[in-house]
C-alpha cells in the first residue's frame, strides 16, 4: 500500500468519516491561545512554512513548494516521457510552457536532487 493510501486510510478516514471528491487531503492543526487548537484544510502558506522547516532540517533552507512541483514534473516526464502528461498533471494551458521541462534530462535531475531522497528517508527511519 502506498503512503497516501496509508495515510487516508489511518489518519483522514477515523476523522473524517466518509471522504468525497471534496474532502481537503491535507489538514494542519496549530494553538491559538484564546480560541485553543484549530484543525483546518492546508493552505499555501502552510506548504511554504513546511518547504523552510524541513527543508532546513535536510540542509536546503531555500527549498520552495514549486521545486517540489518542478521534481514531480521532471519524474513523471523520466517515467512516461510524455509531455502532455505532464502538461496536464501540472495544468498549464499551453504546451510550450511546459517544454522547459524537457531541456533537463530526467537523470541528470536525479543526481541534482539525490540528496533530497537520502536525507528525507534518513529523517523518516529516525522515527521508527
Amino acid at each position: 500500500m502506498g503512503y497516501v493510501e496509508t495515510y487516508v486510510k489511518t489518519v483522514l478516514t477515523p476523522e473524517h468519516g466518509t471522504l468525497t471528491p471534496d474532502t481537503p487531503l491535507f489538514w494542519s492543526s496549530w494553538g491559538k491561545r484564546v480560541i485553543g487548537r484549530i484543525r483546518a484544510p492546508m493552505t499555501g502558506k502552510n506548504i511554504s512554512r513546511l518547504c523552510k522547516v524541513y527543508g532546513a532540517k535536510i540542509g536546503h533552507p531555500a527549498l520552495k513548494p514549486h521545486d517540489l512541483r518542478h521534481g514531480v514534473a521532471m519524474e513523471v516526464l523520466g517515467e512516461h516521457g510524455n509531455l502532455e502528461e505532464v502538461r496536464a498533471l501540472l495544468g498549464h494551458a499551453r504546451i510550450d510552457t511546459t517544454q522547459a521541462y524537457t531541456t533537463i534530462r530526467p537523470p541528470q535531475l536525479k543526481q541534482a536532487v539525490g540528496f533530497y531522497d537520502d536525507h528525507a528517508a534518513r529523517l523518516l527511519t529516525i522515527g521508527d
